[in-house]
């Protein structure tokens, strides 16, 4: 598999949060899926995900997400990604740095995230 299927999977959860369609996350994450965000218990499940990503891009008046892998390996039906992302909000405020690693698996013959786990890069 080549690494732009994954690359492809990473620009859906931008648009996702560029558009505020976090029904676009069920391409995204497997449907049991883990979110280990900072400060919040974990959450198992797209639905829960995809209610986290809405509530945290309303409070924090996030416009939009970039992602940037830094390194992907690939074993089997799993993978693993680890990356730094920006987060960002108001025109004027400079870009929130975040480092997240993501555990991918196959389903149903696609590429998505199984675990993802990040926190702030300060």
């Amino acid at each position: 598999m080549s690494n732009e299927a994954f690359q492809n999977i990473n620009l859906l959860f931008e648009k996702a949060v560029a558009e505020r369609d976090f029904g676009i996350l069920a391409q995204v994450y497997t449907a049991g899926a883990r979110l280990l965000s900072p400060g919040v218990p974990a959450i198992s499940g797209l639905g829960g995900i995809q209610d986290y990503w809405r509530s945290a891009a309303s409070s924090l008046g996030v416009t939009r997400a970039k992602l940037h892998s830094l390194e992907l390996v690939v074993t089997g039906d799993r993978a693993s990604e680890v990356g730094r992302a920006e987060i960002f909000t108001t025109p004027d405020a400079p870009p929130v740095p975040l480092k997240y690693v993501v555990l991918w698996k196959q389903e149903g013959g696609a590429w998505k995230w199984d675990v993802d786990c990040w926190n702030m890069d300060a």
